[in-house]
């Protein structure tokens, strides 16, 4: 099979920047994130007292990449779907607190043919509404195929 992807369609122009609305993370979707990922069960006393109660974990703000992304594409998705690839270089430079704003920005980086689909990489940039400095900044790869193709390792 051929490397390269079949027809025209691309999920991303290497330059192109998307910005997502502003979203806000609130106390409960913090204690969901806790839960769900055994943040809860790990430090069962409760919070480490060094560690600012309102404080939105790292991991937790990586996690939403994905949905904010999604979110910034609305209908605009170019009739492809992904899987994650992996991640480069992933760093929390600013605290986020709950309750306040936070800008996403998608630059895209690179797109490369693979098995009939794309790997994408985009700079994904968290940004305190009015900072300076972004708060986390990540660089992630996705595989892109295009609607109704499944990736070859599922393939007959």
């Amino acid at each position: 099979m051929s490397n390269e992807p079949s027809g025209s369609v691309t999920p991303a122009v290497v330059g192109e920047v998307i910005t997502g609305e502003p979203f806000v993370v609130s106390r409960e979707d913090v204690e969901r994130f806790e839960s769900g990922t055994w943040i809860d069960r790990a430090y069962p006393e409760g919070d480490v007292p060094e560690f600012p109660e309102d404080l939105v974990e790292g991991f937790h703000l990586l996690s939403l990449v994905d949905p904010v992304l999604q979110f910034a594409l609305g209908e605009n998705r170019g009739g492809m779907w992904g899987l994650n690839y992996g991640l480069d270089k992933v760093r929390f430079i600013s605290q986020v607190h709950i309750g306040v704003r936070v800008v996403p920005t998608f630059e895209t980086l690179a797109v490369e043919p693979k098995d009939g689909g794309f790997k994408v990489l985009r700079r994904c940039t968290f940004t305190i509404e009015g900072a300076e400095r972004p708060a986390m900044v990540a660089d992630w790869w996705g595989y892109q195929l295009p609607r109704g193709v499944v990736e070859a390792s599922r393939r007959s």
